[in-house]
């Protein structure tokens, strides 16, 4: 779901605070929201708009109603129980200080069939559940190749988590919701080191010392590489063969690139004017505020209009995600006019089409964590902040002694007893 709406609970999470209010929180952190709510929603099938919803929430959903019967409400609930309700479950675990060695094993501690669902299809699920081979197609479909561009045959533990990003009350941090990041480092008057890490070497065994070779960005020589000591690793970026270039030495046990592949894709950010008549539309005004795609034979993921990060109209900017690049003909079919455009082509998530037993571990080796190993079950901020806190955890645990709360069942009633970091 990338960087470009954000949920209340991440950012309550993040920061450490409650469940309180988008106003009250924004007020304490010092940043304003933006809401997302209130835009139109489109589903293109190669060949016409199948459904375009009014700006009116009642009518919208009167709209979806006609098309879907009952699926368009019953996801709503479906997404509420089978995801949310068990997914808010990790707060308190990790809230009480549980930490997990596994991706399944924190699956299963929300609940176990979140591990289950790793092994069908979000297609094969949605049947069992008695959804509509047409909301399959075009509904879920379309929320899967906006998210993560590609279909109903992934796991459907990542297919749920793609409905659910699709919920109408996302909203986006004022000025970027870079600022997310930006203040967690602040906030952990952290001593950020600007670097290229290049090796990994482990120095000691018992207990274990690191050396990590960087190339260095604000040094006076370009490619100087220093070294620094480390007595605990937290590896946060993809080990995959195309995206890493770290080399781990000096290991009884090979570290070694993970074989998942990641999913290439192309995101277009194009200033200008859709194309109404290519869509069957009367004028670019019609044009849906977000228009979903409900074939991977079409060309285009979706075509979505964006917010400025400032909240400031009067500027028509639409991204394009797409699998393959737009080239010159394709922009002159989706747009009339084009003022600007830029590309940008970024492994941004798994390819969904594995097995729960092939997902990497968090530990890679004795205080080498791996927080990226969360994404090979859903790639989205809530899934990388839980993924951090859980290897924070298991870092402080094993540096104290403190195993026992290390894969071990979250009691409820324990949940009063916190570990604070």
């Amino acid at each position: 779901m990338g960087l470009d709406q954000i949920s209340h609970a991440y950012l309550c999470y993040c920061i450490g605070l409650d469940q309180i209010s988008h106003a009250y929180l924004c007020y304490c952190i010092g940043l304003d929201q933006i809401s997302h709510a209130g835009g139109t929603l489109g589903i293109w099938n190669g060949e016409e708009v199948v459904v375009k919803t009014s700006k009116y929430k009642v009518v919208a959903m009167a709209q979806l109603l006609w098309r879907y019967g009952m699926d368009i409400y019953n996801i709503q609930n479906w997404v509420q129980t089978e995801l949310m309700n068990d997914f808010m479950k990790i707060y308190d675990i990790q809230a009480g200080g549980h930490a997990y060695t596994s991706v399944t094993d924190l699956l299963a501690a929300m609940n176990p069939k979140f591990v289950d669902y790793l092994s069908i299809t979000i297609k094969d699920l949605m049947k069992k559940e008695g959804y509509s081979d047409k909301f399959i197609n075009e509904m879920v479909m379309g929320a899967l190749r906006t998210n993560y561009g590609q279909t109903t045959d992934v796991p459907a533990f990542v297919g749920v988590v793609s409905m659910a990003g699709v919920d109408d009350g996302l909203w986006s941090v004022k000025g970027g919701n870079k600022k997310v990041p930006e203040l967690l480092v602040k906030h952990a008057k952290a001593n950020v080191i600007e670097g290229e890490v290049k090796v990994v070497r482990l120095v000691e065994e018992d207990p274990p010392l690191y050396e990590i070779d960087y190339k260095c960005k604000n040094c006076a020589s370009v490619n100087e590489i220093k070294t620094r000591e480390y007595d605990i690793l937290v590896v946060a970026k993809p080990l995959h063969p195309d995206i890493n270039s770290i080399k781990f030495e000096g290991f009884t046990t090979e570290i070694k690139n993970f074989p998942h592949k990641y999913h290439v894709l192309t995101t277009t950010m194009i200033k200008g004017s859709p194309n109404a008549t290519y869509f069957g539309l009367n004028s670019p005004d019609d044009f849906p505020t977000e228009l979903l795609t409900g074939s991977d034979k079409i060309h285009f993921n979706s075509i979505g209009k964006q917010k400025s990060v400032n909240d400031v109209d009067g500027t028509s900017v639409y991204k394009v995600f797409t699998n393959t690049p737009l080239d010159k003909e394709k922009v002159k079919t989706y747009f009339n006019s084009e003022d600007d455009l830029r590309m940008v082509f970024w492994r941004s998530y798994p390819e969904y089409d594995f097995k729960a037993d092939s997902l990497p571990p968090f530990v890679l080796h004795d205080k080498i964590y791996y927080v990226n190993a969360i994404e090979l079950a859903a790639s989205a901020m809530e899934m990388s902040v839980l993924s951090a806190k859980n290897v924070a955890l298991l870092a402080h645990h094993h540096w104290t002694g403190n195993l026992d709360k290390i894969d071990e069942p979250f009691d409820v009633k324990g949940a009063a007893d916190k570990t604070e970091l």
